[in-house]
């Protein structure tokens, strides 16, 4: 090899290094990993109000050596002294490429030394591969959402719906990965807050995916780390088995049964039909879904009562049990005046009436639960308090006016504790016995940060605090959930009220973004209860496929209309018994039964299997 080209082998592993221009080449049994010829390491940067593009090699100061320590060996550049415009930029920072004596896995490091407030943007590092050969073999695996594969040859463009942020519908789970002709790898993100990735699929028969980092109040601030594993032989399955054990050495793996030890009425979720249902919905002028021409039609109202006489009929109709969600039970409805909700609606039977109902659930052996919110902040909270909310970079408080309490911003989440605490006893003062809560948007809208001074917050403080809010609700005995699949709070959750597959254009109807398959299931599926709506198309279901086919397939419960008719009580009830078999089984396996990837396979770790057509719609279950 020439002087510039650094080779390092460790547990099979090679790494070829040039480093005149940052080529790598990672080789691994049978396959060679390459860096896209198109990418070269690169820092976005604000400098005088611009935003530039500038490259690792235009450091005037760089050097790399050899690492070795007991855990491994590699290689350190160091980065520094960087001119824009005459301008020297108080910038340097270090890399690490190494392999561990362990697994064999490479780890790469970004290590910041000096930076400049603001200045750092982002950074893409490590690169994209190349992966542009053809053929069904050949593809990358992505968790949005449920999940999904996008061959190399998919003729669609695949789109970002959250910018590819870690812990959003782009990727529920840190990772990603890429296997072609059965060898492939799979890129865990180690410090994954404030990450994401970078994807590109045209449609053309190239896939470019790389990681990326963004600033943490202002500062890149700490070191951030991937690690890949390569593989000789895998499919998407395996990835996700490798992830399930990567979380399982972390602590963070943990089950249905375990949760059951700490609150029984985790068994009794297990098999129940999920009725989400409402009980005033006030949409204020303010709000984008007012309807000015209709004005009769912003405001719905059902009372608690009438709501307790449906949950009774379905009883008689044969519903033995149910995981009864209630919206817009709030003093001014649904998505109103938060965190200020209580007292309950006057309009809908106040106190009095949602007591009675709480008391039906229970005597109907029905889990009772509410929404909450503990992000959206509105302004005309009868509490609201500017110096709570999270201030931007800009120090600025964020507003908008989607949801139905129209002008709103966010909670700066250091607080929402102490909100959820206040309200959750009001509740429990009052007589209200929850069994179940809901907090929305916690699991699915990205990490906030808040740069107000005296409640300052990084992305990782603000999981660590919706964290405690879970764990103070599960303390009370009550079930917790949220809104989707974000893996971070699946330790601390028993039920998500969303986990299907991402749809373009938009997550409500439409064709799949890339070949829909259960990542998600396939890592958690005995963590946590994943209740799917059982008709076709519809939120986050291709169209035109079935729901009542995912929710077998995928071992999970049903949505359940509150004024259900025998024959959706009669599907629901198929859903449900199959979640009484499997819900606390692993899903060993998915796999495609022929080449239009309609006929599909699920197994579960009790030998259950799972077969549907989604061309004739039917299923067949069976025990290996």
């Amino acid at each position: 090899m020439g002087k510039d080209v650094m080779v390092l082998q460790n547990n099979n592993v090679q790494i070829k290094y040039t480093t005149t221009d940052l080529d790598l080449i990672i080789t691994s049994g049978r396959k060679e990993w390459r860096y896209d010829k198109s990418y070269n390491p690169y820092m976005e940067i604000k400098v005088n109000d611009e935003n530039k593009k500038i490259n690792f090699q235009e450091a005037q100061n760089i050097s790399h050596t050899e690492y070795k320590t007991g855990l491994g060996e590699g290689i350190k550049s160091t980065y520094s002294y960087f001119i824009i415009k005459g301008q020297q930029l108080d910038i340097a920072f270090e890399t690490l490429v190494w392999i561990d004596n362990t697994y064999g896995d490479v780890h790469f490091e970004f290590i910041p030394i000096r930076e400049m407030k603001g200045m750092i943007r982002k950074v893409v590092w490590p690169g994209p591969f190349e992966f542009n050969k053809t053929g069904s073999d050949n593809y990358t695996v992505v968790p949005m959402m449920q999940g999904c594969i996008i061959p190399t040859n998919w003729k669609a463009k695949v789109e970002h719906i959250d910018d590819g942020r870690y812990y959003s519908r782009d990727a529920y789970m840190p990772w990603f990965g890429q296997i072609e002709e059965e060898k492939g790898y799979i890129a865990i993100a180690e410090t994954p807050w404030d990450g994401g990735y970078d994807l590109d699929h045209e449609g053309t028969g190239h896939t470019y995916i790389a990681p990326y980092w963004e600033p943490s109040l202002g500062y890149i601030s700490y070191n951030r780390k991937i690690v890949y594993r390569f593989l000789d032989e895998c499919d998407y399955n395996t990835l996700c088995k490798i992830y399930r054990e990567y979380i399982k050495q972390k602590g963070k793996f943990i089950t249905l049964e375990e949760k059951n030890i700490r609150n029984a009425n985790v068994a009794k979720l297990i098999g129940s039909p999920i009725i989400h249902t409402n009980i005033f919905t006030h949409i204020v002028e303010d709000s984008i879904y007012y309807d000015k021409e209709n004005p009769d039609n912003n405001d719905q109202l059902t009372t608690f009562g009438t709501r307790t006489e449906q949950l009774k009929k379905l009883k008689e109709m044969g519903i033995d049990k149910a995981y009864v969600h209630l919206d817009g039970w709030g003093k001014m409805g649904y998505d109103n005046q938060h965190p200020d909700v209580l007292p309950p609606c006057e309009k809908a039977g106040g106190y009095k009436e949602m007591k009675e109902l709480s008391d039906t659930c229970k005597s109907l052996d029905y889990i009772f639960a509410t929404h909450d919110n503990y992000r959206d902040y509105y302004f005309d909270a009868e509490t609201f308090d500017e110096n709570q909310a999270v201030l931007n970079e800009n120090g600025n408080v964020d507003m908008e006016a989607t949801w139905a309490g129209g002008k709103q911003t966010y909670l700066c989440t250091t607080f929402a504790p102490y909100y959820v605490k206040r309200n959750f006893e009001l509740l429990k003062n009052n007589g209200i016995e929850l069994k179940g809560s809901y907090i929305d948007v916690f699991s699915v809208v990205e990490l906030d940060e808040c740069f107000h001074e005296k409640h300052k917050m990084s992305k990782k403080d603000c999981m660590d605090k919706r964290t405690e809010c879970f764990n103070y609700v599960s303390s009370e005995g009550i079930l917790t959930s949220s809104e989707e699949g974000c893996d971070w709070a699946i330790p601390h959750m028993n039920l998500v009220h969303h986990a299907p597959h991402a749809l373009y254009p938009n997550i409500d109807t439409g064709r799949s973004r890339g070949i829909p398959v259960p990542l998600l299931n396939l890592v958690y599926h005995e963590c946590i209860i994943i209740p799917w709506t059982l008709s076709k198309g519809g939120w986050g279901i291709p169209v035109p496929q079935d729901g009542f086919l995912y929710a077998l397939l995928n071992g999970g419960v049903g949505y359940l209309s509150i004024e259900a008719d025998k024959e959706e009580i009669e599907r629901n009830k198929i859903v449900c018994q199959l979640s009484n078999r499997v819900a606390m089984c692993e899903m060993v396996s998915h796999e495609f039964l022929d080449e239009t990837c309609n006929k599909q396979k699920t197994v579960f770790s009790d030998g259950t299997f799972v077969e549907v057509d989604f061309d004739n719609d039917q299923y067949k279950i069976g025990n290996l």
